[in-house]
């Protein structure tokens, strides 16, 4: 309920502060400019909240956790176009007294065709860009609401349709500015809090959380794999500190079990774990093998 309420809270408050601009749109220099009247410091901001999209909150969080660290050069490389534009496109654009690019086109080389050229050029540019921004807004109300994906694409594309035709660059600064701020504080809150928890239990930053099986699980092997565990358990098959079981043994607490991968099409002796406190249960198939060994935590595994 609260999940339903936050977002029915941004989308109004969106929606109030765009019907705020529309006040001040009168001219087409209103529109397209906002009569170049807007300051710096929100046009910055305005710039910001519009860095921290989808791509920001989803994309770069997606490339991190499965690229690493290296991803982070992505959000540099966008920064760096802010910059690029910046110098080459918008310095002169203003200079120009043009409103948009294929304006400048046509104003600088006196081509109508070329002027189309660019406006065709910038609409895909566009095109590609909302894409994901679509996608992006589908995907969270889809995993926070359960509904479709769709409709948050619809949904989205509706409140910018409206604040864009009814306020113009005006009604979209304010807007920006403001899910800037709100954007800003999702990023903030979790980020201290992360902070506070991994310094304060004196947890490495990034360090990965032991896996810990309570219940049976499947788990697919396709590369080899070893596991430490914390506790004893009992094990029949596999391969426990470089030697091959024979039979069962127990394994005591730091011991190393490794688990060969196979082909589908091969066989292999069914393979059980199980802790003194439980029964024992089997581990079977190839490589697909199903796990549950009561609360036996691994503390190492590597593939």
């Amino acid at each position: 309920m609260l999940t339903v309420l936050g977002i029915v809270a941004a989308a109004v408050a969106t929606v109030a502060i765009g019907i705020y601009g529309v006040r001040l749109a009168r001219t087409t220099s209103d529109f397209l400019v906002a009569s170049r009247t807007v300051s710096a410091r929100w046009n910055a901001t305005a710039i910001s909240g519009e860095y921290l999209s989808a791509a920001s909150f989803l994309g770069v969080a997606g490339l991190v956790a499965k690229y690493g660290a290296d991803a982070l050069w992505y959000p540099i490389g966008f920064t760096a176009g802010y910059l690029a534009l910046l110098l080459f496109v918008a310095a002169p654009l203003r200079r120009s007294g043009a409103y948009t690019v294929p304006d400048f086109a046509e104003f600088r080389l006196g081509s109508p065709r070329l002027r189309k050229l660019a406006m065709l050029v910038v609409a895909m540019v566009c095109i590609l860009y909302l894409i994901p921004q679509f996608q992006g807004a589908g995907l969270t109300l889809n995993i926070l609401l359960g509904v479709p994906s769709w409709i948050g694409g619809v949904a989205v594309g509706v409140i910018v349709i409206a604040n864009v035709v009814g306020g113009g660059m005006r009604s979209i600064t304010f807007v920006q500015a403001f899910q800037y701020w709100l954007k800003l504080t999702a990023v903030a809150i979790p980020a201290v809090a992360l902070t506070f928890y991994f310094f304060g239990d004196h947890h490495d930053v990034g360090a990965s959380m032991p896996p810990t099986v309570t219940t049976a699980t499947t788990v697919d092997i396709t590369t080899d794999v070893v596991v430490q565990v914390s506790e004893p358990v009992t094990v029949s098959g596999g391969t426990v500190d470089g030697r091959a079981v024979e039979g069962t043994m127990t394994l005591g607490r730091g011991s190393t079990l490794s688990v060969k991968a196979c082909p589908w099409s091969s066989t292999r002796e069914p393979l059980s774990l199980s802790s003194p406190e439980r029964p024992r249960r089997t581990l079977t198939g190839s490589p697909r093998v199903g796990v549950s060994v009561g609360r036996t935590r691994c503390t190492r595994c590597t593939r």
